[in-house]
């Protein structure tokens, strides 16, 4: 803490988890998602997407706090659904009852690939064969907005999965590659987990200042916004708020004005800003 004056008040600083904007940018204002994926009929790799579209469903419900299963999953067939036909945006929209619709197609699964480097690892105290074994793919996302015509956001992945085996013995590529395509559908699933984070908010580290006086309810107030009790601190600075003492109503509205900031309560921190410079104004 920092004294200002002897009998005046104190500032505190207190660091808080602050909800940002998306990796993209991608903001679905407080609506529910759909997503959908578009594979070729016959096309081996459909489970795989199926997959990756669960991963993405289950890490924006995660990030959302919606209820497991309220993200719904579609899988239809990419002869039918071709993305160039005018008015297919909209059937798709009107299909699927969702304003912002997450299109997931054009995966291409490449072969597999097996390496045995000469270093052994060091693992629980005994050093074990290394088997890398790789795996390129190819895949698109776009996020559409019903209000839009082009994408809001398109992502285009080349990349590679990669996995490493440890073993007593060199294993043999097919027995390598057996125990990896095993986890395949759960490792695609974790992809669209990770893809999926690009379109959620992201939480980073700020510090507020508020101000205190050494009385046991202004500490007290204090003491419940660093337990992110906002709400119960506001009821303590609301009191404060009515003071005639000038400085100290300023004071506390500056701490409503914070508090209603990250409760995202935006218009009323706003008012709650401008009273407070109002009344310091009369100082």
């Amino acid at each position: 803490m920092l004294a200002l004056t002897a009998c005046g008040p104190l500032t505190y600083t207190v660091p808080v988890e602050k909800r940002a904007g998306s990796a993209d940018n991608v903001d679905f204002q407080g609506m529910l998602p759909g997503i959908v994926t578009l594979t070729a009929k016959g096309d081996s790799d459909s489970v795989l997407l199926s997959s990756f579209a669960i991963g993405m469903a289950e890490r924006i419900e995660t990030d959302l706090e919606l209820d497991s299963g309220s993200v719904p999953v579609y899988s239809m067939y990419a002869e039918e659904v071709n993305m160039n036909v005018p008015d297919m945006l909209d059937y798709l929209h009107s299909a699927t009852g969702v304003e912002f619709l997450i299109v997931a197609d054009s995966l291409c699964v490449g072969e597999f690939s097996v390496m045995m480097p000469d270093e052994k690892a060091y693992v629980d105290g005994a050093f074990l064969q290394q088997t890398t074994v790789n795996l390129p793919y190819t895949l698109r996302v776009q996020v559409f907005d019903s209000r839009e015509e082009e994408p809001v956001d398109e992502y285009s992945g080349r990349d590679n999965m990669q996995w490493t085996l440890f073993s007593d013995g060199p294993l043999t590529r097919l027995r390598a590659v057996e125990k990896v395509d095993s986890e395949l559908a759960d490792s695609f699933r974790s992809l669209g987990s990770t893809v999926a984070a690009r379109y959620t908010p992201q939480w980073e580290t700020v510090h507020k200042t508020l101000y205190v006086y050494n009385e046991s309810k202004w500490t007290e107030a204090c003491r419940l916004a660093y337990l992110f009790e906002w709400e119960k601190a506001m009821e303590i600075w609301y009191g404060e708020a009515d003071s005639p003492d000038v400085r100290r109503a300023a004071c506390a509205a500056h701490n409503l004005s914070v508090a209603c900031e990250i409760l995202e309560l935006n218009d009323m921190a706003a008012q709650w800003k401008a009273r407070s410079e109002e009344l310091m104004s009369r100082r």
